[in-house]
């Protein structure tokens, strides 16, 4: 027994009584175990048990951080000088236990055992960190704290630093996004209002060139004073006593049946006739209910039918623009519909005999409305021609100087559908 050697001694001091002691000195962890003393003569043998129990305290754990793993600070925990094997506990703050990794345990030369432990803590756990070691034979323990700060935590999981930079640079892009965009919008703006102001520019231009090009086309055309001829209008339209104006009655006059006479048609001529020249005068429309009024104005031959059911179209004598209800239209074979934007209240009929050419000009704005070329006079005398049949309503024949334009003009814009006509050498639809 070279292990025991120097180290134990026996004492028969009590012998004579019974008792018989062994001390053994140096304690060692290999000493831990079972002891039996035995005692015997020749006639009788009796032996005794006894458990001898070695246990040893080591040092305070000893924490040291291993390094960042699974996005939280690896922590270890190392404690020496222990028997028997002791337990290796992680608790926090509030000392509830931790779970943690798998433990390690050696031996050294002399049999104590030294315990290694590791636990990943991540942010959540708040507080110090306590790494506790506890023999279960002695019910002593020995424990450690480390209080790890939070920018640990932060390094632990680079995603989250990677994602505020991405944030950061994230809102510094949106607002220099949204300054530049303002910027953009700003320098938008300022392009629509040059835009506008350009267009507003070119508008009241062509306006201009419109009413000069107008003015010159009256110009070049003698100004009319017309009278009505009483005895072609239709036995239900009334003049006036100047016989500037012809309105629809809802019963038939008393008077003369001439031969020259309209007797179907709602029609009435003007005295004048023309064989030659340029000529224009201006008619104004009065009267309530316009929207859903019928009239016409234009020109016809001298010898234009007036009885019966006359077709107005130029192949019968008749070159004219009609309103009807809503729609305008010259009076072509087949009708030709004309853009409306607003009913024409006051319209000038422009007479070229020598060009043969019929126009009508919208007087509120100067736009022509449409205008007949190569119409075929064939060197009959030409007369005005009204036709009225919607009651309540009256055409009027007015004197208005050609370089006197309405105080609507400016005011009005007209589309692409209906653009103004410069009127220098007018030329429309070409319709006869």
């Amino acid at each position: 027994m070279e292990a025991y050697a120097g180290r134990t001694e026996l004492s028969r001091d009590g012998l004579s009584a019974g008792s018989l002691d062994l001390r053994i000195t140096g304690l060692r962890p290999s000493d831990d175990g079972r002891y039996v003393c035995t005692v015997e003569d020749a006639d009788a043998y009796n032996e005794a048990v006894v458990e001898l129990e070695v246990s040893a305290t080591g040092a305070d754990p000893h924490l040291s951080l291993g390094g960042y793993e699974a996005g939280g600070v690896r922590v270890l925990c190392r404690s020496a000088g222990w028997y028997p094997l002791p337990q290796l506990l992680w608790r926090d703050a509030r000392g509830q236990h931790l779970p943690s990794d798998p433990q390690t345990h050696s031996q050294d030369q002399e049999g104590l055992f030294e315990i290694e432990g590791a636990v990943t803590v991540t942010g959540s756990v708040e507080g110090p960190l306590s790494c506790v070691v506890r023999s279960s034979r002695l019910q002593q323990e020995r424990e450690s704290s480390l209080h790890i700060s939070a920018p640990f935590f932060h390094n632990a999981q680079p995603w989250k630093v990677a994602l505020a930079l991405v944030l950061v640079l994230l809102a510094v892009s949106i607002g220099l996004g949204v300054y530049l965009f303002r910027k953009q919008v700003k320098k938008d703006t300022k392009l629509v209002e040059q835009a506008a102001e350009i267009e507003e520019k070119a508008a009241r231009l062509e306006e201009q060139a419109t009413e000069l090009a107008w003015r010159r086309f009256l110009m070049s055309h003698n100004t009319v004073k017309l009278i009505l001829d009483p005895d072609t209008a239709h036995p239900m339209l009334v003049l006036s006593e100047d016989h500037r104006r012809v309105r629809r009655e809802t019963e038939q006059q008393q008077v003369p049946d001439r031969p020259e006479r309209f007797d179907v048609r709602l029609c009435v001529l003007g005295c004048e006739e023309f064989t030659e020249g340029r000529h224009c005068w201006l008619v104004e429309v009065e009267g309530e209910r316009l929207k859903f009024s019928r009239w016409a104005v234009g020109v016809a031959r001298a010898s234009v039918e007036r009885k019966g059911w006359i077709n107005r179209s130029p192949k019968k004598g008749i070159w004219a623009v009609q309103y009807y209800e809503g729609q305008l239209m010259s009076l072509t074979s087949p009708r030709t519909p004309l853009s409306l934007f607003s009913i024409p209240t006051r319209i000038w009929v422009c007479l070229d005999c020598t060009q043969g050419q019929v126009s009508f000009i919208n007087a509120d704005n100067g736009v022509e409305i449409f205008t007949f070329t190569a119409a075929s006079f064939s060197g009959e005398r030409i007369r005005p021609w009204f036709w009225v049949e919607t009651v309540g309503i009256q055409l009027c024949l007015k004197d208005s100087a050609p370089q006197t334009l309405s105080p609507a003009l400016g005011g009005s814009s007209t589309s692409s559908a209906t653009p103004a006509s410069p009127l220098l050498d007018p030329a429309g639809p070409a319709q006869e």
